[in-house]
């Protein structure tokens, strides 16, 4: 653990949760640090940086320019108000209030989350069309009227069910002359989705530039069309407008950059594989308590990072919202994530490899097998807990000897 979080009394964690930012996003490349420290240490024009920040956005995403802003939603907020306010003066300066302005925002249902507060705090009317798990062409034909100003897209491993295609909302929505945004915040990796929505007809995409890209937490990406782009500068900092309070320090630009080119050139075939060794080798030792069923999770394209899940069946006894609890409150804490929504299986952890230095596999593996032990031994129906950790640990030697041998 870092000695500055020693020394305020904080104690140290595992992130096994994910790129959340309630546990900091991800740890901040050190070439990103140092190209931070040496922003800090001089002034600039912050016009002039962000113009170098566009060239290098629009490499990378193959859009027609770009910006650096506070945080994926920061790109939600100022990506919104430019499509309704423009480069009009006057329409910046009031906002967020949107009388005589277009002011609806279109959101599939399966969509709607916590992170549209952003499209809202513009001033912006969320209109919501399709059903919780479906959408049809029509519903969202329905909902453009001379009062939309934009679509906006969530796309997430595990919200982009229940809507109709990025390609086909794109073609609906530009035969009515309306743009659509496209929320990405998580989406990295893998690497090719950085230019797969601008592909895919997205006139704006916000990414987070504190999650996959391991560039400053408080920094995003929104980048599309170039005028888009000019009018989101006009509604962001440093300009006296809605989006002023989502600034990016010149240290966040900065960072962004670095982070943005490395990421262009890193081994991410080389990071999937070190991930699948840490999921395989929990999976090993965690396949053997009774009532347990654990299960390698890995989605291709939308979501490459090998999880762990970890299903408990009823008769075992144990809760899993109760289980999370007791390894955060763990020597060392230890952060899992417990999925929710429709398509949460009921009951289920997940222990996610993104977040997880080499070497904390097993202290995760450790805290679960102490923890899941003690449970079972409760519930009174399985032998005691030095017997099953005694069994676990026989099972580890040998398949440590396989894997050995192969």
């Amino acid at each position: 653990m870092a000695e500055i979080y020693q020394r305020l009394g904080l104690r140290p964690i595992i992130n096994a949760r994910g790129t959340h930012t309630r546990l900091g996003g991800t740890l901040i490349r050190p070439e990103v640090l140092e190209a931070m420290r040496e922003a800090a240490a001089a002034y600039v024009v912050l016009d002039e940086l962000q113009d170098k920040a566009s060239e290098v956005i629009a490499q990378a995403t193959g859009a027609e320019a770009g910006l650096v802003v506070g945080g994926a939603e920061a790109g939600l907020l100022i990506g919104t108000a430019a499509i309704m306010a423009g480069t009009d003066p006057a329409r910046i300066a009031q906002l967020p209030v949107t009388d005589g302005m277009k002011n609806e925002a279109i959101m599939y249902r399966a969509h709607r989350n916590g992170y549209d507060h952003g499209v809202r705090a513009a001033g912006a009317r969320i209109i919501d069309v399709g059903y919780g798990g479906s959408a049809l062409p029509y519903q969202l034909q329905a909902a453009i009227n001379e009062r939309t100003a934009l679509v906006v897209y969530l796309t997430s491993p595990w919200a982009s069910h229940g809507a109709l295609s990025l390609e086909k909302t794109c073609e609906i929505a530009h035969q009515a002359n309306v743009p659509v945004l496209v929320d990405a915040a998580a989406m990295l990796p893998p690497a090719n989705n950085l230019k797969r929505f601008i592909a895919e007809g997205a006139d704006l995409v916000t990414f987070s530039g504190g999650k996959g890209l391991m560039g400053p937490q408080s920094s995003g990406i929104l980048a599309g069309r170039a005028d888009l782009i000019r009018a989101a500068r006009l509604n962001g900092s440093p300009y006296h407008s809605v989006g002023r309070a989502a600034k990016a320090a010149k240290e966040d630009i900065v960072g962004l950059i670095v982070a943005l080119q490395m990421y262009m050139q890193r081994d991410h075939d080389a990071d999937i594989a070190m991930w699948r060794r840490q999921a395989e080798w929990m999976l090993a030792r965690l396949s053997d308590f009774p009532g347990v069923t654990t299960s390698y999770l890995h989605d291709g394209r939308e979501h490459p990072v090998p999880r762990v899940e970890l299903l408990f069946a009823p008769e075992c006894g144990i809760d899993a919202h109760e289980l999370v609890l007791a390894l955060e409150e763990h020597d060392p804490r230890v952060f899992l994530f417990e999925p929710t929504g429709p398509s949460a299986k009921p009951n289920s952890i997940v222990i996610n490899t993104q977040t997880m230095q080499p070497g904390e596999e097993r202290i995760v593996v450790e805290a679960l097998q102490e923890a899941i032990a003690a449970r079972l031994t409760s519930s009174g129906s399985v032998p005691g807990e030095n017997s099953i950790l005694e069994a676990v640990h026989a099972r580890s030697v040998d398949a440590m000897a396989r894997s050995a041998r192969t």
